[in-house]
């Protein structure tokens, strides 16, 4: 069952260390989390855009993140509009998007904040409902694979 498989996932996954371009269980950033968590699910989405990703990449170009996630489907818009597996992005430093998680439902998400560990964050919050700047849900090219094997 769908619930069950989220569960564990979440299970595996909560308290996982911040690590800066880490894309597994040894540590993750945001991007990280969004990866590790679909490639639970078996859904494979890109590693990153190719391009070096430093500390401060948003100073140098701050559109790269959110023009990144515009490649894997299409925009929500308004938080009301979240399901689960979309992905909400947020503005958290310098009113540049810098931050993703995942839905869980219509409300809660999985992610991990800088020098954090991976946790569940609830859009009932009103700083994330500040700070949220759009979601994208997943294209079929993405999901038409999802199958729940672990």
């Amino acid at each position: 069952m769908l619930h069950d498989r989220i569960k564990t996932i979440c299970d595996e996954m909560l308290g996982i260390p911040y690590q800066h371009n880490g894309r597994d269980e040894n540590g993750v950033d945001c991007w990280g989390v969004v990866q590790l968590f679909f490639h639970k699910l078996n859904v494979e989405l890109p590693v990153n855009d190719g391009a070096d990703v430093a500390d401060n990449w948003y100073k140098k170009d701050p559109g790269r993140y959110e023009r990144g996630l515009h490649t894997l489907g299409e925009e929500i818009g308004h938080y009301e509009n979240l399901q689960q597996f979309d992905i909400p992005y947020f503005r958290l430093y310098y009113d540049v998007v810098t931050h993703t998680g995942v839905m869980l439902n219509d409300y809660q998400f999985i992610h991990v904040l800088i020098n954090k560990e991976v946790s569940i964050g609830t859009m009932k919050r009103r700083f994330w409902r500040r700070k949220y700047a759009g979601a994208i849900r997943l294209s079929k090219n993405y999901v038409k694979g999802l199958t729940l094997n672990s």
